[in-house]
Formats: C-alpha cells, structure tokens, sequence
C-alpha cells in the first residue's frame, strides 16, 4: 500500500489528478445513417519512428452515437454452453475465454473496438460486396445459424492469443457459418502481425497480412488486389475463392490478367464513389508528398491499397492525418473553415459523425500491458484529445462507463444487452465523457473558423505533454513489471485515469471560454433540445436568429424544435387508411401497421411506433432527433421512404415491388 500511495503522490505532484463540476444533459438515442462509415490505416513496423505496428481507426455512425469503454475479465463456461448470434442462431462456446477490452457503441452491429489480453485488437469498415440478398445466400446454403456478423470480433478477441491465429479460427468459423453482412475488412492488428480479413457475405473471404513496409489504408470498400492462394505466409483465403468468382462472371481468368480480390468481389459503383476514394486518396498524400495518384484518377479506380510513406511515421503523423479535412486541395470545399468542414460539402476523413477515433500502438519488445497503447479520442479527433489506455489499466473511471447497465457485471445475453440497452443510455449529462465532448464538439461546429484555433491550441499542449511522459512513464513501468506485475498494472492504471479525467476537465473549461455567437447559440440549443428542455431551445434558436437573422442552422433547428414540441404536447392524426398505404418493405426498412399505429424497423433492430408529424412525415417514439416522410407518385402509388436526420442530411430507401 505504501508503494501505490507514493504512486499517487507522483500524480498529485503532476498536477494530473482533478476533481470536476457536474452539468448534465439527456441524449436521444441514434437513428441510422446510409452515408456513415468508417477509415482505417494500418502501419507496419518498418514504416514507424519507433518500430511499433500502429493501427487507426475512426467510427463514423451518426452524431448521437456514444461510446463506452469496458474490460470484460477472463471466463469460465460450462460443457455445452453456447455464443448466441445476432441473428437468431448459435455456435458451441469454449471451455475458456481470454479477457479484452470492449470500446462499446450500443445498439450498433459493427462499431465496437476489442483489443484482448494478449493485445490482439479488432475493428473493421463497411465494404459492400456485389453478392446476392441475404435471403438467397442463406437460401442456397451458404449462411448457417443466420451467419457471422456483430459477434465474430468478439470471438475471436476470446479465443485468439496472435493476430495470425485470430485469422486461422475465423476462417474456419466463415467456412462452417458464412457471413451475414454485405462486405467488411476486418482488420486484425497485433503486436507481432497485422492482417486485413476481408469478407464476403456467404462463405467467401480473403486474408492479407499487412507488410512490414508498407501503410495499408482503407475507406469502405475492398483493398485486396492480387492473390496467391498458395502464398500460406501472406494470405489465406476461402477454398472456392476464385472458382466462385469465375462461376458468378466476376473473373474471367483467361483474360489475361492475373485474379483481383477487390475488382472481382466489391460493389463497382461503391468501389469508385467519390465517398470512398476522396479520403482514401486523402490519406495518401498525407503520407507521402510524391504520392503519384490525383483525386480525379482516384476517382477512375486507381488508387493503390498501400503506400510507402516519405518519412518515419510517429503517433502525432498519425493523428494528424485523421484530423484532415481537404485542408490545401481542391476538394476542401469548407471556404477556409468558413463553413465547419463538418458541415461542407463532401466526405473528409474527419467528420461530425465520428464518435470515436483510436490509434493503437503495438511493440511486441514489451510486454502486452506496456507495449499495447489505445490512444483514444471521442467526437471528431480535429476539436478532441488523444488519451492513452494502456493494456494493463485495471479500472476505468466512472465518467467512461455511466452506462444505466454494465458490460462487465450483466447477467443477460451479450446481443440482448448490446442490442437491447434502455433508452437511457443515451441520456448523457457532462459527468460523461460522451456528454462533455459532446457538448465541446456543438460548440466548435457552431462557430468553427473562430474557435477551432483555440480548442486546438489547448489540446496539443495536452498530447505535447502526454507525448513527453511516455517514455519515463513506460520505462517505470517497466521497472516495476520486472518485481511486481500488478504494481506495474496500477502505476499504467493511475496514469491513463488521470489523463482520462484530466482530459473531462479540459474539455469543460474550453465550454466555459467559448464566447455566445448565433453558432455557439445554436450548440447550446442543440444540447437543451437533446435534454428534453424543449422550450429552452426553442429560446436558444430564437436568440441565435435575432443575433443573425440568416442563420440556416437556426432556423432548421428552431422549425424542428416547434414541430416536436406540437408532437409531444398535440400529435397529428393519420387515417388508417392512409397508414395502411405506407405499410411494406422499403429496402433496409420495414412498416408494419398493428393496433392502429404504424410501427418501423430497420435492419432487426428494436420495432419504434411512428407519431404523425403530419400526413407524410412521422417522427419515431423516443427519438428526437430522426424523421421519416413517404413519397407519394403522380399515380398516388406510395414510391420510396425519406430519412431526415436532424442535422439536415437526408437519404431514402424505395418501396420494394
């Protein structure tokens, strides 16, 4: 005891450890997003300043996504016990389970990052492939139990103790189940290898470890080019991989071109969207300035999976690089930031609905608890701080898990629990981490080009700091690991909680500077809204618009603050007559009328009852912040479904036939 309180004192000496003011603020729970998905960069050892692996990774979702942070310990499991499966199926457990952490984004099937034990870590991105419906895959045979999807990660952080034997098992577990998802990389990054698994839904699949030289970067959609099945070091693959694709017309092998895992197996029209290819080449030229490929010959499909960069790559470089928004190219449309680039036209690497971003540093010289380092930053990382979690902390502060249930102590079902969370999980208040970065994030979007040099001043100095410290505090560490492994395990834990809070802190006092502009207004209108005070934001709006009375923002706001408030105090009516033609099938989304209220679903997440808005508009019970509105034709035929999302951005879903 005596050790751990000079530990203490160390830190109180730092200035490290604080206490803080409480304000509070409730979250609607998040709607769905078509346009967010998620960027990846993985660098191999010979690529860093100091030879570790690094692998960054944003979660793009929507804006009201939040995150908690959980260490699930090592487990028990009796004979027969069994891993439910987000759809519907399950798997026969192990005996044993290794421990991880669980960077938790409730209720969302893909988002989560895992880093185990042993510092294998797991995150991945969206790439949509161009295989059939999951209803004619499972169909034919080729998803069983409902397939893979939400769980797999998980899995295999349980089972695996390398990056190399993390593949092996999901191999063998996509050749027995498939896989449920359109496409996905899943990035595999241990301390020793890192690997790219890039899936198909069904039972077809590519694994590429990422060479020691290169950075392997990915935006949405497959990077695996050329394949050598027979090349057992670098790849391993589904056994019918390219058969399947010569079978479905996707290659043609006497075509004079040898086979090509990304041009076979990925959508066409996503492998070239502007979405994708604009941050993927954005990435390039950050990492190289002789980076040979232009935007519009990104655009044409020429963009390389991999780079060799100009220089040393350091953890800085890397958070930088995730931090971008087209600053200096032509596609920066943000009129220097007189726009927030977080509202501008087109698609950065750094947006408003990132509500994580991780770098995780990975040096197999040391071991697992000192060597694996999760730098972590919520909201968009350009107005956030990067905060190190070192693999052997053995308690995460309270403010990172106020959470109405616990990963770590529930007795339920792990999809019931992800799945399932009570609506107040959203319900932030600025005691959390989610809630003051979030609030932070508001007040930045509100009047970008005036505060950003502020927020970002304050927070290099912070990461200079942290920057400075790790090797002394790595090298203590050390020390202490080589007597006494948990006084090593409660020196890291000490450390990256006081930075944790210290961060909260920060953040808290940055509120208290930001100066009262129609845009930082509009924020504080945004974080009473989401609290339930609706007259107060509507208040807030108004204010904002008398300040300046062409606000767009606030005058979208104010509109939608009104019609909420007329929803909640005096819904619309619609004729069930009028319900009965929007129930169906819209793609992803579903309408079912029962007990004379119509009901949406999305993807078999949790069943919302719609409240009219007006005739074509509803609004979703328990979710403030994302609309629908059917589309009617000139034939009266009810055509397509539009989702209006709170900050303006819409998408829409037709009505199948």
């Amino acid at each position: 005891m005596k050790k751990i309180h000079a530990i203490t004192l160390l830190f109180i000496s730092l200035g490290l450890l604080s206490c803080f003011p409480v304000l509070s603020v409730a979250h609607s729970g998040p709607g769905t997003c078509e346009w967010c998905e998620c960027t990846a960069l993985i660098a191999g050892r010979n690529t860093t300043a100091d030879g570790s692996i690094m692998f960054a990774k944003t979660e793009d979702d929507t804006p009201d996504h939040i995150d908690f942070l959980w260490y699930i310990p090592r487990r028990s499991h009796a004979p027969g016990s069994v891993v439910k499966l987000q759809n519907g199926g399950t798997i026969p457990q192990v005996a044993g389970t290794y421990a991880y952490f669980w960077d938790q984004s409730p209720g969302t099937s893909f988002s989560n990052n895992i880093v185990n034990e042993w510092g294998v870590s797991f995150g991945s991105n969206a790439c949509r492939s161009r295989e059939d419906d999951v209803e004619d895959v499972a169909a034919r045979g080729d998803l069983l139990n409902g397939g893979l999807a939400f769980e797999l990660r998980i899995i295999l952080a349980e089972r695996a103790r390398t990056a190399r034997e993390a593949v092996a098992i999901a191999a063998g577990l996509l050749d027995t189940y498939g896989y449920n998802a359109s496409g996905r990389c899943l990035h595999i990054v241990g301390p020793k290898e890192a690997w790219q698994l890039q899936m198909v839904r069904g039972k077809q699949y590519c694994a590429r470890r990422v060479r020691e030289d290169e950075v392997a970067i990915t935006a949405n959609t497959y990077t695996i080019r050329e394949v050598d099945p027979d090349d057992q070091e670098n790849f391993v693959c589904s056994p019918k991989l390219i058969d399947y694709a010569e079978e479905r017309g996707w290659y043609d092998p006497d075509g004079g071109k040898p086979f090509d895992f990304a041009l076979a197996y990925a959508d066409p029209e996503t492998h070239v969207h502007p979405y994708n290819v604009d941050r993927h080449w954005d990435m390039g030229r950050l990492l190289s300035k002789d980076f040979p490929v232009s935007w519009q010959e990104a655009r044409e499909g020429h963009m390389p999976p991999s780079v060799k960069p100009d220089r040393k790559l350091t953890l800085k470089d890397l958070m930088t690089i995730f931090r971008d928004h087209f600053e200096g190219t032509a596609l920066d449309s943000s009129d220097n930031h007189r726009i927030s680039p977080h509202r501008a036209p087109g698609r950065p690497i750094c947006v408003d609905a990132s509500h994580r971003t991780t770098v995780i540093q990975q040096r197999d010289w040391l071991p697992p608890e000192i060597g694996t380092v999760v730098w972590r930053a919520l909201e968009p990382p350009c107005l956030s701080v990067f905060v190190p979690w070192y693999l052997g902390v053995t308690r995460i502060p309270h403010a990172f898990q106020m959470a109405p249930l616990r990963a770590d102590t529930t007795h339920r079902d792990r999809v019931d629990f992800h799945f399932n969370m009570p609506l107040e999980t959203w319900r932030l208040t600025t005691e959390s981490s989610g809630g003051v970065f979030k609030l932070l994030g508001n007040l930045v979007d509100g009047d970008y080009a005036e505060t950003i040099g502020m927020v970002r001043e304050v927070w290099d100095e912070f990461e200079a700091e942290e920057f400075e410290l790790q090797p002394v505090i790595e090298e203590t560490a050390l020390k202490l690991y080589e007597r006494d492994r948990e006084m090593a395990c409660e020196f890291l834990t000490l450390y990256s909680n006081a930075f944790a809070q210290r961060s909260i802190e920060t953040a808290r006092e940055l509120i208290e500077d930001f100066p009262l502009t129609a845009g930082t207004l509009v924020a504080y209108g945004l974080f009473d809204f989401e609290a339930g005070e609706i007259d107060t934001a509507i208040e807030r709006f108004e204010d904002a618009l008398e300040k300046e009375p062409g606000h767009e923002k606030a005058r979208w706001y104010l509109g939608w603050a009104r019609d909420q408030k007329r929803v909640e105090e005096n819904p619309a009516a619609a004729s069930i007559e009028t319900l009965k033609r929007y129930a169906g099938d819209y793609g992803l989304r579903h309408f079912t009328l029962r007990d004379k209220s119509l009901y949406y679903q999305r993807e078999g997440r949790k069943e919302l009852r719609l409240i009219p808005v007006d005739e074509n508009t509803f609004a979703l019970e328990g979710y403030r912040k994302f609309r629908l509105q059917f589309i009617t034709g000139t034939d009266g035929a009810v055509t397509k479904v539009v989702g209006i999302y709170f900050n303006g951005m819409t998408d829409e879903s037709v009505r199948d036939k």
